[in-house]
């Protein structure tokens, strides 16, 4: 009995906020938070040994707010171990990664949850979004560099581009058909978990990719499903667009192989745990990312060749 008690003082959904020098967004981010027409949630915030005004302005916010939970970490531990930190802090029944400039509209907490905790079926639910910052109409803006428009339609050759809207329903093989063809974006990581199937499936190793590797597993419990409304506001200059190199060098230890093949690990990972027929279907896919990476590599070192120049 005294279990069962314990367990009602849980709040429904926590909310993991990983940061590093997010100063320049976490005021608006909590402010977001806070204003949700649901109320029943934790907002656990890791700042990742932050070396400007985060853990001021965390601090401020946790002194006030109890639902925030603030915890600087000692030393830098690394972007894939502190999405990690804040899902093994998660005690509420539904889980959701939030990105420090990302912004929520006031009712995204209430229908996300609505939808993923009356229906069995679904194991993520996410909702239609909304890009703001520099250079987020790139295919209307005429002074993206060639290269970003290289990069572009390489893309395009492999993905659909619809900002990770999408919904993927039918059988496990349907829901991954659906998802590869939407791997561009992968804003739906940041959807609306069931805390303890996404505990199972977060994968054990950072790589590039890592994020999709640990939607193919959530996959497997049920659909992904996208609320037909615009609830999240994704800010366009963050770490995905600093490059592949910069990028990889974050997530993965220097390695030739992997510089040449980007996508490697998430190819290898993928033949490991998703079933033959599945991994073979999608072959020519494999391929095209492979060769994708290879190429945003070559693509990002004239991009930094072109700096130096200019300098």
């Amino acid at each position: 009995m005294v279990q069962m008690r314990l367990k009602q003082n849980f709040p429904k959904i926590s909310i993991g906020i990983p940061v590093y020098n997010g100063e320049h967004f976490l005021d608006e981010k909590i402010k977001s938070i806070l204003d949700q027409t649901f109320s029943d949630y934790e907002i656990i915030i890791s700042d990742n040994a932050s070396t400007d005004k985060t853990s001021i302005i965390c601090n401020k916010f946790a002194k006030n707010e109890p639902k925030i939970r603030y915890i600087r970490q000692e030393k830098n531990i690394g972007i894939w171990e502190n999405f990690n930190f804040v899902l093994k802090e998660a005690k509420g029944d539904y889980f959701l990664w939030s990105s420090v400039d990302d912004i929520m509209l006031p009712t995204y907490l209430e229908k996300t949850l609505d939808i993923i905790s009356s229906n069995k079926n679904i194991s993520c639910c996410f909702t239609k979004i909304k890009l703001y910052g520099e250079s987020d109409n790139l295919k209307n803006d005429l002074k993206v560099s060639l290269i970003e428009r290289i990069k572009k339609k390489f893309t395009q050759l492999i993905f659909n581009d619809e900002l990770g809207a999408y919904s993927a329903k039918g059988s496990y093989e349907k829901r991954i058909d659906v998802y590869f063809k939407n791997l561009s974006h992968n804003q739906i990581f940041y959807g609306m978990y069931r805390t303890e199937q996404i505990k199972r499936s977060f994968v054990k190793k950072s790589f590039l990719w890592y994020d999709a590797a640990t939607i193919l597993n959530i996959l497997k419990y049920g659909e992904l499903y996208v609320v037909d409304e615009v609830l999240l506001r994704i800010f366009v200059g963050g770490i995905c667009r600093s490059g592949m190199i910069s990028v990889m060098h974050i997530l993965e230890p220097f390695s030739l192989w992997n510089r040449i093949f980007p996508y490697s690990k998430l190819t290898r990972w993928c033949f490991k745990n998703l079933t033959k027929k599945i991994f073979f279907k999608h072959l020519k896919f494999f391929i095209l990312i492979n060769c994708y990476g290879e190429s945003a590599v070559i693509l990002d070192n004239f991009r930094i060749i072109q700096k130096k120049i200019r300098n």
